[in-house]
């Protein structure tokens, strides 16, 4: 299995057509969802939106939650539909400007035509003002601002005063050091797109299939739930600056989801690992992580039912996927190849003699590995107690059972090297029967992208002691395959979120 080492579209909601009576100034028209906070100018205190309409004056502000949205509509007629988690004030609101500032997340704006008066939408990295138009401003987590014109004109200006006029159907792109490249078209619709299979799963979580620009929406949703997260840049083993970010959260109570973000100047690249437990898990999410791997003498309380793993450049995949997870005394199944004769006590920091002791780990009935979609391999099992049992996929799905369009390599060899006896380079080779092969290169470096070396790490002979030595250091994994047709998913991983949570003993 290939586990690292040890939203989405933020999706808001708008209505084709609002009946809205005649108001003086601002209001909340319509919500949607179950986390809408309101917090008058110059307070701080949000408290939740139970009715509607609620009038907004200059200086008030508007957070939505995950799956909620809100409509605010002005004098005039104009509209501003704020999406999923979303941070946003009305800064002013005269006769001559209606001023907005968005700080995360959705805004999608219609604004009607009216003599002397300016509409402007603020974000972290971009102004945009217009007089009469149709447009949408998305902020990302890390600042950058992406807007997309669909009628009308509309004049941006950037963090270092350039300005550009979008016309309809174009689309711009703004980081902090200003625009991120010329306008460029893109398809735009002058309502909300008719919902998809794939849009239906981005706006729940991170996913494989996904754009940047979406895998950046979902990444902004989660964010808000994250228990544990980190962010740093670094340069990776070829000398390319790398903008790292990765959090965990809980999907749902029962689940815990990891998300490894990596931003390039020419490209992008993310893992996600999914796990679901056999129960809710506790407040402490590391006491139930750090028995992912198992138990000595006693059946853990928290164990997998299903795990899913992800890896993708936004063009190329890597999925691998177990269900029907259930505990196993490997050393008391009646198979000898089984037994666990060395297990890792993390109580006592240390390897411990496991024979002749009960080892309890998590075996799964169903589990398959894709490269862009083709299963490389897989299988099937009912309560399986040793993996010798399994009946391996051939022809059909693991999981679904359907007919695959080619069959799975019968042969697949697996060798390992280390390229450099005093490098910490480890380079892991499969090949299979159909002449595909993929290969692992994973790397222990620093954050200028210098690969350790294995007299770094001397005198390191406890867990505890790696631990704090690995602090310093950073994960990196470079996978070509075949399918890649010469392209690579080069993701950099930062342990400290795997001690944090305990993923990493």
């Amino acid at each position: 299995m290939h586990s690292f080492p040890s939203s989405i579209f933020l999706a808001f909601i708008c209505a084709a057509v609002f009946h809205v009576e005649a108001f003086a100034g601002a209001s909340i028209e319509q919500v949607a969802g179950s986390s809408i906070s309101y917090a008058s100018a110059g307070t701080g205190e949000f408290t939740a939106v139970l009715r509607v309409p609620k009038p907004m004056k200059p200086g008030d502000r508007i957070r939505t939650g995950p799956d909620s949205s809100a409509v605010v509509v002005f004098d005039d007629g104009s509209k501003a539909v704020i999406g999923a988690t979303s941070d946003f004030t009305l800064e002013e609101h005269t006769g001559e400007q209606i001023s907005m500032n968005l700080v995360m997340g959705v805004l999608r704006n219609w604004v009607s035509k009216i003599p002397r008066r300016r509409f402007k939408v603020k974000t972290p990295t971009a102004v945009c003002s217009v007089r009469g138009t149709e447009f949408k401003v998305q902020v990302y987590f890390d600042g950058r601002t992406l807007v997309d014109l669909y009628k009308g004109l509309l004049g941006v200006s950037d963090s270092q005063g350039k300005e550009f006029t979008l016309r309809p159907g174009e689309r711009l792109e703004l980081g902090s050091q200003g625009v991120l490249g010329p306008p460029h078209r893109v398809k735009v619709y002058t309502t909300a797109p008719p919902p998809t299979a794939l849009q239906a799963r981005a706006r729940r979580e991170v996913g494989l299939d996904m754009s940047k620009e979406d895998v950046l929406c979902a990444a902004a949703r989660e964010l808000k739930l994250a228990e544990y997260q980190q962010g740093k840049a670094l340069v990776d083993v070829n000398g390319y600056r790398v903008r790292l970010e990765e959090y965990v959260f809980r999907p749902q109570a029962d689940q815990f989801k990891l998300v490894v973000l990596n931003e390039r100047e020419s490209r992008f690249d993310y893992f996600y690992y999914l796990g679901t437990f056999n129960k809710a898990l506790p407040t402490d999410l590391s006491s139930a992580l750090r028995q992912m791997n198992g138990t000595l003498d006693a059946p853990p309380d928290y164990w997998l039912t299903s795990f899913e793993t992800g890896r993708s450049n936004t063009q190329d995949s890597l999925l691998e996927k177990a269900q029907n997870g259930h505990l196993v005394d490997v050393n008391n199944n009646g198979v000898p190849d089984d037994a666990v004769a060395w297990f890792f006590d993390s109580g006592k920091d240390q390897y411990v003699d496991a024979m002749g002791r009960s080892v309890y780990q998590t075996l799964f009935d169903k589990y398959g590995f894709y490269v862009n979609g083709i299963l490389k391999y897989g299988w099937t099992g009912a309560n399986l107690q040793t993996y010798t049992n399994k009946t391996d996929a051939t022809v059909n799905d693991p999981f679904t059972g359907a007919a695959l369009a080619r069959p799975v390599p019968v042969e697949h060899t697996v060798s390992t090297i280390f390229p450099d006896a005093t490098q910490l380079h480890q380079q892991v080779y499969e090949s299979f029967g159909d002449g595909t092969s993929i290969t692992w290169d994973n790397y222990i470096i620093d954050n200028e992208g210098k690969v350790g070396s294995v007299s770094d790490f001397d005198g390191v002979t406890t867990g505890a002691g790696f631990k704090q030595k690995i602090l310093g250091w950073n994960y990196e994994q470079v996978v070509t395959a075949t399918e890649f047709q010469g392209r690579k998913i080069d993701l950099v991983v930062e342990p400290k979120i795997l001690i944090q949570t305990g993923l990493m003993k």
